[in-house]
């Protein structure tokens, strides 16, 4: 019954891999038809005379080298990854968001937390940002307001050093990680958003959310055709990511 399963879990991992082209296919058929041929002519070669046994060795021959033709020609098809983003959906309500947090407004954040307490959540809130004095006095406004809009946040400062890639890499990693489960929370729970933030960082957020699977947001307006945010228009909306694989010939 082991056996069976590790089978089983072999040959779903390699159609996994492997694109289901007709020409693969054909392979893998032709090679049992060779498997079982070959096995076929060794017995015979044992038992019969060697003239005999021309036919079905012509048979492999041929067998084979169409397999060979097949497999060649599968070779030649090249794959390319294809990502659809839609960001028209409105980001559902999570439990914990991360956010890069620096110097400059905190309007964004606090609608982004507006936004997710209305459907419930919004009950962590990690901070990504440097402990310099700039940073820490925007902080205190930031945790000023949160308490004048009546929101129940816990907000977790999470200092870095640098600004850098790497450092906001690690920093949502541990959070997913580390931090997240102290709280009872899952990644599923928690929401990376990657509306505030210099690029860097940014950057390192992102690539730490698509390696765990966390979800990501921004939060978005309207504007002019001047490029001047429209009053009144802004929302929350999750980025929706879809890979996909296209196969064409060389």
């Amino acid at each position: 019954m082991r056996k069976h399963k590790e089978i089983f879990n072999f040959l779903k991992a390699f159609l996994h891999v492997h694109e289901l082209t007709p020409e693969f296919i054909g392979v893998i058929i032709l090679g049992l038809f060779a498997v079982h041929l070959s096995g076929h002519l060794v017995f015979e070669l044992l038992t019969e005379p060697r003239h005999e046994l021309i036919r079905p060795f012509l048979a492999l021959v041929l067998i084979t080298a169409l397999a060979v033709f097949l497999y060649h020609r599968n070779r030649r098809r090249y794959r390319s990854l294809h990502v659809d983003v839609d960001e028209t959906r409105l980001a559902p309500p999570r439990a914990g968001i991360i956010w890069l947090f620096g110097p400059a407004g905190f309007d964004h954040l606090l609608f982004a937390l507006e936004h997710h307490h209305k459907g419930g959540g919004a009950l962590h809130c990690w901070l990504i940002m440097q402990n310099t004095p700039a940073v820490k006095k925007k902080y205190s406004e930031f945790l000023k307001h949160l308490n004048e809009k009546g929101l129940n946040t816990q907000v977790h400062p999470i200092y870095i050093t640098r600004l850098e890639a790497g450092e906001a890499y690690h920093a949502v990693r541990k959070i997913l990680e580390e931090e997240a489960p102290k709280m009872g929370l899952k990644t599923e729970d928690i929401i990376a958003d990657i509306t505030g933030g210099l690029k860097p960082l940014t950057a390192g957020m992102i690539l730490a959310a698509l390696t765990v699977g966390c979800d990501l947001e921004y939060v978005e307006t309207e504007r002019t055709p001047e490029g001047e945010p429209i009053p009144g228009t802004l929302r929350v909306v999750v980025i929706d990511l879809n890979f996909y694989i296209s196969t064409k010939e060389k």
